[in-house]
Order: C-alpha cells, then sequence, then structure tokens
C-alpha cells in the first residue's frame, strides 16, 4: 500500500508542476496588450493636449493664438479658453473671442471681464475679480496681463490671476 501511495503522490506532484510551470510561460499576448494600450493612452493624449501656463504677462502680436487658464483655490485649472489676436500695436490690441471682437487700448477700455466685455478703469475697480486680462499701458510693444499685474492697486490686489500661453 506504501509503495502504491508513493507512486500516486510523485504522479501528482509531477502533475501539479507540469500544470504550474506551464502557465508561466512567456505572456507575450499580455505585453501586447499592454503596449496597443499604450499607444491608445498617447493618442488620447494628443487629442486633449496638455498645457503649462507660466506666464501671466505675455507679448501678442496679429495672428498669434493664445490660451488663458484662471486661478481656482490657488491652482491654475486644466480648463483652458483661447483667443486670436485680429491686430496689435502700440496701445491697441483687438481681440477675437468666443467669436466676439474686442478693442483693448490705452484710449479707451483697456480691461476685459470674464464675459469679453470691454472694461475702462471705473468698472474693473467696480469688481476687480472679474477682470479677465488687460492691456499693459504705455509700451512701445503690445503687451496683455492678468489683473494682478494692473498699475491700480484696487484692481490688482482683487483680480484673479489668469495665465497665458501660446497656442
Amino acid at each position: 500500500m506504501k509503495k502504491n501511495f508513493f507512486k500516486w503522490a510523485v504522479l501528482f506532484t509531477a502533475l501539479a508542476t507540469a500544470l504550474t510551470f506551464s502557465s508561466c510561460g512567456n505572456d507575450d499576448d499580455e505585453e501586447e496588450n499592454n503596449g496597443e494600450n499604450n499607444e491608445q493612452l498617447k493618442e488620447d493624449d494628443e487629442a486633449v493636449p496638455s498645457y503649462q501656463f507660466l506666464d501671466n504677462s505675455i507679448e501678442v502680436k496679429a495672428g498669434d493664438v493664445i490660451l488663458y487658464a484662471k486661478v481656482e483655490k490657488g491652482t491654475i485649472t486644466n480648463e483652458y479658453e483661447e483667443f486670436s489676436v485680429v491686430s496689435a500695436k502700440a496701445g491697441e490690441v483687438v481681440l477675437k473671442i468666443n467669436g466676439k471682437q474686442v478693442t483693448l487700448s490705452d484710449a479707451g477700455a483697456s480691461y476685459l471681464s470674464e464675459d469679453f466685455k470691454e472694461w475702462k478703469t471705473a468698472d474693473a475697480k467696480a469688481d476687480p475679480a472679474k477682470v479677465l486680462l488687460c492691456l499693459k499701458g504705455n509700451q512701445t510693444n503690445t503687451i496683455i496681463i492678468d489683473g494682478t499685474l494692473a498699475g491700480n492697486s484696487t484692481i490688482s490686489e482683487g483680480a484673479t490671476p489668469t495665465f497665458f500661453r501660446k497656442k
């Protein structure tokens, strides 16, 4: 009986070992699938680009497309919008934003509100948190800045930061 049991034990051990090692073979299928998933992720990343917004002041010229992102709770949001620069000269810039054309100038309204309206200094002082951007005054080149850089302390202290980058 001991010999019979020993034979069955050896046979069962050999069978279990063979099954165990056969399931640990090269997982080419898994590696191929992982590669496909990585390629898909790369394609998805390209479809929705990720941008770094580092500047709250940017020089613009006609034809530029500028992306902007607001800061909420101390963090730059992942949501961003864009506008195009129709024309730019010292003291004046014309922007096209959400299908609306606005003109910011040293001689008129130099602030842009969050709802894309041209604001004069009095408007911006009344609600500085809604200043999206403004034209930096008295410059030989055309520079767009966020409200925190405005020359007026009431506006700069109450504005919400906006960060820019060229597309």
